[in-house]
């Protein structure tokens, strides 16, 4: 009865977690380029069935704690057409490289960009996009911003750079910071730069979210969460029983 109170607890936990990270999603929704949190709950194997008094050890050994893990969605998102000549979606695998304050590189499926105060190409947060070049600089008396599918950069007859993109061979391992960016661990080592990109000026990518699929699961989560909680009820009500039985007797 004890191992099931642990379990359960364990379990109310995890659907918290799952919560948090439907909030997430469904707050992200409407960021271009944004990639969704997929959460798995899975019970850890049965490692071993001897009788532990620890409840927790217990659970553990009979495989009812349950393990969490997340991990990103990199499936792309709809396209969405907005006619600004600053906004780019990445048709295809790549990252833009953006720069953060401390000069460390960043990526990211957003393109929504603009041309700040100095004339340089960055994102909604300030920083600035990298070309092949370094940041992308532009002159405001020279016409408009063009980039080409394949990145290239021009403003009338004047070539400013290429605007690359970035893989990595196993994306899974990157890590997500703050403003919706990605940064490589170490272990990961540097991206490629792709040779072959298809770049469309004018339009960005939508969030891969899903907000109707993201709230059936929110429907899950509290329906699993009410049954957890009624089964630690349950759990009590018979130890508080069989206490009960055994002062009555003893």
């Amino acid at each position: 009865m004890v191992e099931g109170i642990y379990t359960n607890a364990a379990s109310l936990s995890s659907l918290e977690r799952w919560q948090q990270t439907i909030s997430q999603n469904l707050a992200s929704a409407n960021v271009a380029g944004f990639k969704k949190a997929n959460f798995a709950i899975e019970s850890d194997e049965k490692k071993n069935t001897e009788y532990s008094p620890d409840g927790v050890t217990a659970a553990r050994h009979s495989g009812g704690i349950p393990s969490q893990t997340t991990s990103v969605n990199f499936s792309a998102g709809d396209m969405k057409a907005t006619g600004k000549n600053t906004d780019f979606a990445i048709e295809g695998p790549g990252f833009f490289q953006v720069q953060n304050s401390n000069g460390k590189n960043l990526y990211t499926r957003d393109g929504e960009f603009h041309i700040n105060q100095d004339n340089t190409l960055v994102t909604k947060e300030g920083l600035p996009v990298l070309g092949d070049g370094g940041p992308i600089t532009v002159d405001p008396e020279k016409g408009a911003l063009v980039v080409a599918r394949d990145g290239s950069i021009s403003q009338g007859d004047n070539l400013l750079g290429r605007l690359n993109l970035y893989d990595f061979d196993d994306p899974d391992q990157l890590t997500r910071v703050e403003g919706g960016f990605f940064e490589p661990p170490e272990s990961v080592g540097n991206p490629q730069a792709l040779e072959q990109v298809s770049i469309t000026q004018g339009s960005i990518e939508s969030s891969n979210v899903m907000p109707m699929a993201e709230l059936v699961n929110l429907i899950a989560v509290s329906r699993a969460y009410e049954a957890s909680q009624r089964s630690v009820t349950s759990h009590d009500d018979l130890i508080s029983k069989a206490i009960n039985s055994l002062g009555a007797t003893a």
